[in-house]
């Protein structure tokens, strides 16, 4: 098996998920949610979920750009993994389970199908075989979900905070 250019595909990953944001926001700024909708928490309002996005890509590049300036392989590694795992986990919820659940077009679907699944299924193999002990790759993975998942809760919370109170 050939040594993955973590550089070069963290640039990669970055582009697919300014290409998924892109689309989530351009679908979220038309996207009404069906009033009858059974959801214990509404969704933030299309403005709040504009520019949490735009905050994430804005970070994600961050990261990447930092990351890639660091002498230590793994941290590359690492954060392609949490992408990968980021990018499969959104792709499957809330896109495809919201697809699903809607029956009509949910933001992003299609670049989560097109470019996330492909892309998470070809190289979490590759990644898994990257870490000598497996157990690292299940840790950073659940991590990196974790913290990505609790980044993007705070973020939604904060950017609501700030269109209801201060703009």
């Amino acid at each position: 098996m050939s040594k993955l250019d973590y550089d070069k595909q963290l640039l990669l990953a970055g582009t697919l998920f300014t290409l998924h944001n892109l689309e989530e926001a351009t679908g979220f700024s038309r996207f009404v949610y069906p009033a009858n909708l059974p959801l214990a928490i509404r969704p933030p309002d299309a403005d709040a979920m504009i520019w949490a996005i735009g905050l994430l890509t804005l970070i994600a590049w961050g990261l990447i750009l930092w990351v890639n300036s660091r002498p230590k392989e793994i941290s590359r590694k690492n954060l392609l993994l949490i992408f990968v795992s980021v990018f499969i986990a959104n792709a499957i919820f809330p896109h495809i389970v919201g697809t699903i659940v809607l029956q009509h077009y949910f933001p992003a679907v299609i670049t989560a199908v097109i470019l996330y699944l492909p892309y998470s299924i070809l190289m979490l193999p590759k990644l898994y075989h990257s870490y000598p002990r497996h157990q690292e790759f299940f840790i950073v993975m659940t991590g990196g979900l974790s913290l990505a998942v609790c980044l993007t809760i705070i973020l939604h919370f904060l950017i609501n905070i700030a269109i209801k109170y201060l703009v």
